[in-house]
This record gives structure tokens, sequence and C-alpha cells, in this order.
């Protein structure tokens, strides 16, 4: 596989992992999340989002979203990434073999940052269903495989490194240092079972909570956290054509699970509950939204006595809803998959037979441990991955008929150096047409940490939906540094509107209207 030039192990060991994974990895589903018909996708955001919704039963049969965002590299390709993934590029732009050619002149570099950073998110979503119970009460059962590589802390050249491989003079003969940079690639399997009630209903004033307790499984993860590292890159003076990756001094932890980890998993209750993963832990979703309702009479109806909403309406002006997700983590604990190391040491050399001929993760793995003596007596196996906990806030507005506005703070909470996985901060606003069968809807946003300005577009006809939140780099606008793209497949079945002739029925309470920022419609 490497043969002239060779990556640094440990970047090697990236590529490895992102080229090895059984899928690559995202999220944010801005177009579709917002939505009253989101169904179980609107649960993964804020578990109150159960109760109340417009379905009696919702099933997600399948759903999937990738996003992968860097700051180092962009796209400057005549074509686009998607004339590149469909095979449409102009005959100009192809071999003789008719194979669309990629050059490196394409590659738009930035190097004007401190740091460098990378993220490649997937987050799939198996069968899962909302079910409402009553008018107070809803229940849901999720299941999810999320996957992620987070790289963060990187110095220019060892961007570069990674890009041009050791045979180029751009970093030759120089000394390099590096400090807190961080790798985390992680995999992990999640059973959710969420609840949700109603606390207030009180004509304007309406308040449910929700929260989901989530089963972790790990199906994989590999890291390292460098503290410091001095390198350079010399050439070979046994094979000239080839160079040395010197280690003049290295302090870092890393470690891994074995292959065997992801290869074994299977959804049973002995790998969910047993001891048969790699590891497992448990997490939970916490999540409250208020609604300003000040047509309350238009929704109501009494029914044998009793007073009753319109389940197949939405009846706000505007709804705010705060979540925390994801809190908790993975205690990667089985010995028979865990190795973990802490490493320091100077002097240490690689060349290009050290690296070439991998077979798999794990012979990477025991290359890199050879060389700095590292070995199963001296490691440590367990260590704990956070899941990507992140702090939210969802604010709709209703315009008027079907248009509604949407308005999205995602913050990670999750630092750089921790093991585990991470979700990138962003702020987004998005103004959706919806109703019961079809619903469009334009995401505008920073994405990654807030420093990515993107547009996209979502639609939902039926049962099916699908959309992206980085429109711009399918259609090459502003070299894009990412992309992102989500999709899924329900089974809706409908809350039914009242049946009854004359439904329409509304108390009026007495007593001082104490929000002064409100005003009554009379």
């Amino acid at each position: 596989m490497i043969t002239t030039k060779f990556k640094t192990p440990f970047i090697f060991f990236l590529f490895l992992i992102i080229s090895n994974s059984e899928k690559l990895f995202a999220q944010q589903w801005l177009g579709i999340s917002g939505s009253n018909y989101a169904g179980t996708n609107a649960v993964y955001n804020n578990p109150a989002n159960l109760s109340d919704s417009r379905y009696k039963l919702y099933v997600n049969l399948v759903a999937n979203d990738i996003f992968i965002s860097n700051n180092y590299v962009g796209w400057n390709a005549p074509y686009s990434i998607l004339q590149l993934l469909t095979n449409t590029a102009a005959q100009e732009y192809r071999n003789s073999r008719n194979v669309i050619v990629f050059k490196n002149t394409y590659y738009d570099i930035n190097e004007n940052s401190d740091t460098y950073h990378a993220n490649i998110l997937d987050d799939f979503r198996g069968p899962s269903f909302l079910y409402t119970i009553n008018q107070k009460s809803a229940v849901g059962l999720l299941t999810r495989i999320k996957t992620a590589t987070n790289f963060s802390g990187a110095s220019l050249s060892l961007s570069n490194l990674i890009r041009l491989g050791t045979d180029t003079l751009l970093l030759k003969k120089q000394n390099f240092k590096l400090a807190e940079s961080t790798l985390n690639v992680n995999s992990y399997a999640e059973l959710g079972l969420s609840y949700s009630r109603i606390l207030q209903d009180d004509d304007e004033d309406f308040v449910k909570v929700g929260i989901t307790l989530k089963r972790v499984v790990g199906i994989y993860n590999a890291h390292i956290n460098i503290e410091e590292a001095d390198y350079s890159i010399i050439d070979d003076p046994s094979e000239p054509k080839k160079q040395i990756l010197r280690i003049n001094h290295l302090k870092a932890n890393y470690g891994h699970t074995l292959q065997g980890a992801y290869s074994n998993a299977s959804p049973s209750f002995a790998w969910g509950f047993g001891n048969q993963s790699a590891g497992s832990g448990w997490g939970v979703d916490l999540g409250i939204v208020y609604e300003y309702r000040p047509d309350t009479r238009k929704f109501s109806y009494r029914e044998k006595g009793i007073r009753k909403w319109d389940a197949s309406k939405n009846k706000y002006e505007y709804k705010i809803g705060i979540s925390i997700l994801d809190i908790g983590g993975i205690n990667y604990n089985n010995p028979s998959y865990i190795r973990n190391w802490n490493v320091d040491i100077n002097n240490t050399d690689f060349n290009s037979n050290d690296v070439s001929k991998v077979k798999d993760l794990d012979d990477a793995f025991s290359r890199i441990n050879q060389k700095v003596g590292s070995t199963d007596a001296n490691s440590v196996n367990n260590f704990t991955a956070s899941l990507p906990t992140a702090f939210q806030i969802n604010f709709d507005y209703h315009l008027r008929d079907k248009f509604y506005v949407n308005s999205l703070w995602v913050q990670g909470l999750r630092g750089s150096n921790s093991i585990g996985m991470k979700m990138p901060s962003s702020l987004s606003i998005t103004p959706r047409w919806e109703s019961k069968w079809v619903e469009v809807a334009m995401p505008f946003a920073l994405l990654d940490n807030y420093s990515v300005l993107s547009f996209g577009v979502a639609g939902r006809f039926g049962p099916l939906f699908f959309g992206t939140d980085n429109l711009g780099s399918f259609l090459n606008i502003s070299r894009p540094r990412g992309t992102d793209l989500y999709f899924g497949l329900s089974v809706p079945i409908f809350s039914k509107p009242p049946t009854l002739p004359n439904a329409c029925f509304y108390e009026k309470k007495e007593g001082r209207n104490w929000k002064f920022w409100k005003k009554r419609k009379y």
C-alpha cells in the first residue's frame, strides 16, 4: 500500500481506521428535526417532543445522516462533489479510460489557522416507534448506531504530512512540534426508551417534559491524545529514495479495541446487556418544551363532558424547547478486547517497511507498539469514552397558515481532549412550509463549531424525507470544506381530528394575565 512514501504511523493509523470502518460518519438533520411531522427524529433533539405530536403512531423504518467537515482542505475542482459521486463530470475532466481525473491543484489549502480539525459523523437510526397513549403522555422506543471520527489540534505541518506524505521538500530537514492534538474514532449502538408527559395545559400556556434512558454498547474505539511531540523527516541513508520519520520526543496516551470487538458485535441480549461487548454504559436525554397558545378556542372540543384538543393540529404561536442530550459514557473494560498505553519515548525512527503491507487495524497497532515498546503486559485494559453531550435550545415560530421558521442552537459540551465522541456546535435558522403529507425547508447555518456558513434544502413527501444542510458542497459553491446528506423512510399513522358535529368548545378562565408581554386575544 505504501512504498516510497509513508505517513507518520499515527496518521497512517487514522487513514486505516477511516478506510476500514464499516461506514463513514454524521449529524445535523436541520431541514427535518424542527418539523411537527418529524416523528421519532424530533425525539433525538428533545424527548419532550414525544407527547402531543401529530401522530398516533409513527414507525421509523430507516434513516441516516452523514456529515463531513474540516478547516484544512477545501474542494476546488472544476466539477462538483455531486458530479464526482454520480460520475457525470464533463468529458474534458476524464482520462483516456473515461475515468474522472482529480489533480492536486483541486485542493484549496487553508494555511492561516492556528490549529486544524476534522469531523466525520454518521447517525444511523434503525427501527423505532412513537406511540401516543392519551392526551397527556406518549412513549417511544429508539434504536441507533452512531459513528464518528474527531481529529483536533493538528498543526499545519502535520496536516501537510497527512496530505503529501513524507516525500516532499516542504517537510524535509525541519523539526516540527505538536501539542495537545487528539484523534478519536468511536462507534456505538444505542437502545433508548423514551417517555413524555404534559405538565401544564392552561389555555395559553402549555408545558411538556420528556426523558430518554439509553443503553449504549461500544462497537469500536481508537484514540490518541498527544501531550507533546517533536518530529522531523529525513532521507533514509540505506534507501535514498525513501524517508524516515524521526520521533525526537513523544509523550502520549493511546488505545483501541481489538478488531474482534466489532466483528463479533450482534443485536443480542448477551451483547447488549452481558459481557460479550468491548464495553457498555448508560446515557440519558432530558428535555422540556413550552408553547404559547393564544387561540386555544380554535382547537378545543367537548366529548362526553371532557374538554379535549384536536390532536391533528398545531396549536402554538411559538414554542421553546431546551434539552441536554447524551449525558453518560461507555466503560470499555473487557480485557479480551481492550488495550491502552501511556508512552514517553525519544529518538525513535519509523521507515517505510514499518508501515507497508499492513493487513488490518490490529496489525497496524502491533507495529506501532513494537516500535514504541508497548506490550500487552504494560497495557491498562480499561478506559471510559464519553457520549457526545450537548446542550440545545430550539425556537419555532408559526408565521401564518403553513409557514414556520425554526432556529436551533447546539453547543457541544465535551472538551477537545476527551476520549469519546464530540458533537460540533452549530447555530441555524430554518424557514419551512409544512403540511400533513408534504414539507419543504431551507436551513441556513453556522456549522462545525460556528466556523462554516452553509445553506441547505430538505423535503418530505409522505413517508419519505431527504435533504442536506450543505447544499453548496453539491453545487460547488465557495470551495466547500465538507458535505452533508440525510434521508429517512417511515410509516406514519396520524392522529385523527374530532368527528363530532359542532365540536368546538371553549372555557375562558378568569384571572389576571401575569405575563405582561402577551396580549390577550378576544
